[in-house]
């Protein structure tokens, strides 16, 4: 069995930065997905992946769950984001 739980994407930090440059409060977290975003009064769950990158083996059981975490790979999708929170 791989382990997954400690490892990042590579685009993560990145993305993250993005987000907090633009208003967005990040919280990680481990087994839910990558971080809790909060913008004003709304709160999501993001998965960050690298453009190749898929989700893992207990990430689409919480999907299958009924759990959704919004797949961030882009600095854009981090501002489409923002525009959503804001609708």
């Amino acid at each position: 069995m791989r382990r997954y739980a400690n490892r990042r994407d590579a685009v993560e930090h990145e993305l993250i930065e993005a987000a907090r440059r633009i208003g967005f409060k990040v919280f990680y977290t481990n087994e839910l997905g990558d971080a809790l975003v909060q913008f004003g009064d709304r709160t999501e769950l993001w998965e960050f992946k690298s453009k190749g990158g898929k989700l893992t083996p207990a990430q689409c059981r919480l999907r299958q769950a009924g759990l959704k975490a919004r797949i961030i790979r882009t600095v854009d999708e981090v501002l489409e984001a923002k525009r959503r929170f804001l609708k």
